[in-house]
């Protein structure tokens, strides 16, 4: 009996408590990170985990948010680090420099602080726009299921638009297309970073133990949280239609379950997919999943340099069949060219159609691009010249 009550105690109120800790653990700031004496100061608005916790794999985003810190002490400036949806007082006065994206931001122009530089990190295309394709992608599903996948959409309810419109300058993650989308809402300079990958494994090593003629329809679904969003419904109806082709999907399926129970017969039911969850990357078994592919396809409405596809292209040499909206392009991908089922017939039919020596180029030049443009070591350097070039251009 006591057992019971205590478990409905916990169900009742541990969300309660969750929620309080949440509250209070964005209320955290981090001050000075490098203990330097610096004549300048900067506030880093982005995430505190990778400051707290040390370093992970399981997000290109430890790397970004270190990067920036790093650049910023380089560069002259006292680091201090903050959560995007910072719940505390922030006093502006003591900054010279602002940068990343949140509720800082807004804060920050409402109280009508001039005298610091504002640069604005986008991790992806610009939110309105966001959030008008994510959601077109869940009525696109509602029309075909009846169902209204919304938690799957990846939905950011802030847009926080004064910051890509009062800052001095945007540092926009993909390429031209992530750029463009920009464009209709601002006119500050904006400066395209590379999208960036965790290499861990020799991609020429795997592409010379692949045996390529017998994987010649097997193909990768790799991805995180969104999973409308980023296609994966076009891609389990399209080859749960196709049994003679092989799917690998990598995502944590289960922390989206609407999702999983509206797809749960193609997920799990279907011989040709392997649903395998979360699949760390430093893993044998992603090393294998690797070995067991030639495609890497993600339809996704839209990324900020798609971390997921290039850690695929980057340790595996694989080919992509991608949407533009990836926000990348290697010159030697197979397009996507909408959000719908017909469109990734078309484009698997093309990547059928390659010879087995027309696989093999395509993955080695695929490779080749990657490593040259897209390393965690290019997307540091690239960052630190968009920052000299904004810094030295703001007055």
């Amino acid at each position: 009996m006591i057992i019971m009550i205590i478990k409905q105690c916990i169900k009742n109120y541990l969300p309660f408590i969750l929620k309080i800790f949440k509250f209070y653990k964005k209320r955290n700031k981090i001050k000075n990170y490098f203990k330097t004496q610096h004549s300048k100061n900067a506030l880093l608005s982005y995430i505190t985990k990778p400051f707290r916790k040390g370093e992970y794999f399981t997000h290109t985003n430890y790397f970004e948010a270190m990067s920036h810190a790093k650049i910023l002490n380089e560069l002259g400036y006292n680091v201090d680090v903050i959560d995007y949806d910072y719940h505390g007082e922030i006093d502006f006065s003591k900054y010279d420099l602002l940068v990343g994206f949140g509720e800082s931001f807004v804060k920050c122009f409402k109280k009508g602080y001039t005298h610091l530089k504002t640069i604005h990190y986008s991790t992806g295309m610009e939110i309105s726009y966001t959030n008008y394709v994510s959601l077109k992608r869940v009525k696109d599903v509602y029309k075909r299921k009846r169902v209204l996948l919304f938690n799957s959409a990846r939905y950011i309810e802030k847009s926080w638009m004064p910051q890509i419109i009062f800052v001095d300058a945007i540092l926009a993650l993909g390429n031209e297309i992530c750029v463009e989308s920009f464009k209709k809402y601002t006119d500050v300079p904006i400066y395209s970073i590379p999208g960036l990958f965790y290499k861990v494994y020799d991609g020429y090593e795997i592409i010379r133990e692949t045996n390529i003629p017998n994987i010649k329809k097997n193909f990768i679904w790799f991805g995180s949280s969104g999973l409308v969003r980023k296609g994966l419904d076009l891609v389990l109806e399209f080859f749960s239609k196709n049994p003679d082709l092989k799917l690998h999907v990598c995502s944590p399926i289960k922390n989206e379950p609407n999702f999983e129970q509206v797809y749960w017969k193609e997920l799990y039911e279907t011989p040709n997919i392997i649903t395998h969850g979360f699949v760390d990357i430093k893993t044998e078994k992603f090393y294998k999943i690797l070995l067991d592919s030639n495609f890497v396809i993600f339809p996704s409405a839209m990324e900020g340099g798609s971390p997921s596809t290039l850690t695929i292209i980057g340790n595996g040499g694989l080919i992509p069949i991608i949407t533009k909206e990836t926000t990348i392009s290697t010159g030697y991908e197979i397009w996507i060219e909408d959000f719908t089922v017909e469109a990734i017939e078309k484009a698997v039919k093309k990547a059928l159609l390659l010879s087995d020596k027309e696989i093999l180029e395509l993955r080695i030049k695929n490779l080749e691009y990657v490593l040259k443009n897209h390393t965690t070591e290019v997307y540091y350097r690239k960052l630190k010249e968009a920052y000299i070039d904004i810094l030295g251009k703001i007055r």
